[in-house]
């Protein structure tokens, strides 16, 4: 396998900036889109080329751009999955039996527990898999082919097996310099920064949300408030005493902020309102925005479960998940990820902890 060749799989923000990114970098990026979204990228199917402005600037020609998956990932060390969390499954589906499990590498952008899906769903064929807490991008897609890249975030990532995370991680910052690494993908999946960084700016901006375009909204500009960032603490207290009733000493939104532990409302108003990277950011414009219906069943509704097997209240987790019911007329507690998708039934925490390390049930 070639270290310096890569698989992106997805076409939106995060997928365009990624590969335009380790273009830039000398990597070889093939790109993949689902045929169904071919029709979408018509112009950089064409092209081959990305132009990205901001942090980064130029035009990136692609070394491939594909609707053939096998296409896509023959020859790739890391097949980097950079679409949103309920994309994984479909991902994971199709890519049973066709991933060589001795040299390839999958990694999650943000992973959202997906590592444990993907182990459910391809068995034996799993190879190791990384996932991320969180995209290493603000960015936007800005018209057909353009990306504007406002900021680059620190992430955290960690792998499934555990015990093979040590020996991999160097090799996996060449592709991110400036990565982390937590002990395991548990400890990742309750560190995704989005849930606990979205749901109070959301849940208190429906109506500003559902107004448009009658009047403009950026969410990290309108929708950061006292009583909004003071809800984000409050689930993010939450999912930090998930975490350490597994043993876990959680601050994804320490590290994501640079904030020291500890912070008040005050500091994390000031940390998001004052940062030029996100208030430029326009929307979210539609109650079914991904920052709403992925951070739900892929975030909030796996924290409770994974609360409930640990003893762990979570009322304003389980309040947002239940207002969002309302709003979107659908039951994420239904749809979302549950303990039978993680593989993860009937399992006590000591047997989830030694399984996220070694592999084996």
């Amino acid at each position: 396998m070639n270290k310096n060749k890569v698989a992106i799989l997805g076409g939106g923000h995060g997928a365009h900036t990624m590969a335009a990114d380790l273009t830039s970098r000398d990597f070889v990026v093939n790109m993949f889109e689902m045929p169904e979204f071919k029709h979408n990228l018509s112009q950089l199917f064409q092209t081959k080329t990305i132009n990205i402005s901001g942090e980064i600037n130029g035009n990136y020609t692609l070394n491939k751009v594909t609707s053939n998956l096998e296409e896509a990932i023959e020859g790739a060390r890391y097949i980097l999955i950079v679409t949103p969390a309920f994309a994984h499954k479909s991902y994971a589906l199709q890519l049973k039996g066709k991933v060589d499990k001795d040299h390839q590498i999958i990694v999650l952008y943000p992973g959202a527990f997906s590592a444990l899906l993907f182990k459910n769903i391809l068995g034996d064929d799993c190879p190791i898999i990384a996932e991320a807490n969180n995209l290493p991008y603000d960015t936007r897609l800005a018209q057909p082919c353009k990306v504007s890249l406002y900021g680059f975030n620190d992430i955290n990532l960690a792998f499934m097996p555990a015990q093979s995370g040590h020996e991999l991680f160097d090799e996996l910052k060449s592709i991110h310099p400036f990565v982390r690494m937590y002990e395991d993908v548990l400890e990742a999946g309750l560190s995704i920064v989005n849930p606990a960084f979205h749901a109070g700016l959301c849940l208190f901006s429906i109506n500003d949300i559902e107004n448009w375009p009658k009047r403009p909204f950026f969410l990290y500009e309108h929708g950061v408030t006292p009583s909004s960032v003071k809800m984000n603490m409050a689930i993010d207290r939450e999912r930090k005493e998930i975490g350490k009733a597994f043993g876990y000493h959680l601050r994804a939104i320490e590290d994501f902020s640079g904030m020291p532990e500890g912070y008040s409302w005050r500091d994390l108003y000031m940390q998001i309102h004052g940062n030029i990277s996100l208030t430029s950011i326009s929307g979210p414009h539609d109650i079914q925005s991904r920052y709403l219906t992925e951070d739900a069943p892929f975030g909030l509704v796996p924290w409770s479960n994974i609360a409930k097997l640990a003893g762990v209240k979570t009322t304003y987790i389980d309040s947002v998940v239940n207002i969002y019911n309302l709003i979107h007329e659908r039951n994420w507690w239904e749809e979302g990820t549950s303990m039978h998708d993680l593989g993860l039934t009937d399992m006590s925490m000591k047997q989830i902890k030694d399984f996220v390390k070694t592999g084996v049930k």
